[in-house]
């Protein structure tokens, strides 16, 4: 009789060491799996920041060679290398892209399209009325079309150009005149996807700057980036 008691408490005893080391086993692999699934959302993060800001710098390219700034602001000319016209959807590796989504979204936040009211209604984030910027699509398609990036992988960027809001001549399609405020001066957006809805955002200012010319008097034509913030989406 007291070797079936011994038994039974030894079987028992082994149930429970049992039970503790798979539970341990169990946190174990949930604790691994969440880690790396943190590692990966955060290396796709920065690499969507970065692909942002080469979005900024390939815009600042692309301005630095139009002859025409008036023509990039009302939407008649489009960066070299853009996949199309600047509207319709494109495959990324997220699903489907709408462009014509996108930019109204960030001209008025109404999906559907943004009439004039909308657009020179004065708010928060666009306090000047008639002077409003219009972001037009000026640099779109996957990163690695652009140039020979090595870790681009199938990160899609959308480079919004517009006016400056400092000029007060009412024209959001036209560059301010010499010696006007804001003359000189655009705004860009570019925003970086990726996979499961990952996005960053980047908004700068590029300023038209000269460069002197060591072959002729005068000076050649440039671009710098005079201003940078990282743009955080809201949550929904």
């Amino acid at each position: 009789m007291q070797t079936l008691s011994n038994r039974g408490i030894a079987l028992i005893t082994v149930l429970l060491i049992t039970s503790i080391v798979f539970t341990m086993a169990l946190g174990l692999s949930l604790i691994v799996s969440v880690d790396h699934l943190a590692v990966r959302n955060h290396r796709e993060s920065a690499a969507l920041l970065q692909a942002a800001d080469a979005g900024i710098e390939l815009t600042a390219r692309a301005m630095a060679q139009a002859p025409d700034w008036n023509q990039v602001l009302s939407g008649a000319v489009q960066a070299p290398g853009a996949d199309g016209p600047p509207s319709g959807t494109r495959p990324i590796e997220a699903g489907e892209l709408d462009l014509d989504w996108q930019t109204n979204v960030l001209n008025c936040g109404m999906p559907a399209g943004c009439g004039l009211a909308e657009l020179q209604a004065v708010t928060v984030d666009r306090p000047w009325g008639a002077d409003n910027p219009y972001w037009r699509p000026f640099l779109y398609g996957p990163l690695r079309s652009f140039a020979d990036y090595r870790f681009a992988g199938n990160i899609y960027v959308i480079a919004w150009v517009a006016d400056d809001g400092r000029e007060v001549d009412g024209d959001s399609e036209r560059d301010g005149t010499v010696d006007a405020p804001g003359h000189g001066v655009v705004r860009v957006r570019a925003d970086a996807f990726g996979r499961a809805g990952g996005r960053r955002a980047i908004e700068a200012e590029l300023v038209r700057v000269c460069r002197p010319d060591v072959a002729s008097p005068g000076c050649l034509p440039g671009i710098r980036v005079q201003s940078w913030r990282d743009v955080r989406q809201a949550v929904p």
